[in-house]
């Protein structure tokens, strides 16, 4: 009789030990490559931290744009989503990163390989990210510039001399 209540105590143990993350509070930070003068890729960071009311923190995945990928962990419970996109097509405004646990990962690998709608997976949370857009240089290069100031300026010049000797 005490190994079957010894038994189911440690059973109840491990289950409450596997129990997942229930009820949890994200407070994250976002940064992105704002000057695209010198650099090909958009870099996005998203760093956030995850609190429980009750609960592990297992794996974490992150989604956007139909792909999946892990979450780095960086802390105790602080994890990190990082990617790139070339600067032509990087859009600016809000990107909302889904993020799974292992079961949540499982659905939504499914919904991919049966090419359903994966809007329908349920997410353990979501992040946002925001890009305001990234700064691509002038309109007009500075070279430029300075060739139609130096012809306009020798037009001028031009014209007066011509003016004068008449």
């Amino acid at each position: 009789m005490a190994k079957k209540t010894l038994i189911s105590f440690f059973m109840a143990m491990s289950c409450s030990l596997c129990l997942g993350c229930s009820n949890p509070e994200i407070i994250s930070t976002s940064f992105t490559t704002l000057d695209a003068t010198i650099v090909r890729n958009i870099a996005y960071i998203a760093d956030f931290s995850v609190k429980c009311k009750s609960g592990n923190i297992g794996n974490l995945y992150a989604a956007f744009d139909r792909q999946i990928g892990p979450v780095s962990i960086v802390g105790n419970n602080r994890f990190q989503v990082s990617w790139t996109e070339e600067s032509k097509s990087a859009k600016s405004g809000e990107r909302v990163i889904r993020l799974f646990d292992e079961d949540g990962y499982t659905v939504f690998r499914k919904a991919i390989r049966a090419k359903e709608d994966t809007s329908n997976v349920q997410s353990f949370a979501n992040v946002v990210v925001n890009h305001p857009g990234a700064y691509n240089g002038p309109w007009l290069k500075s070279e430029f510039i300075a060739t139609m100031v130096s012809l306009t300026v020798a037009y001028i010049a031009i014209a007066s001399r011509a003016k004068l000797v008449m």
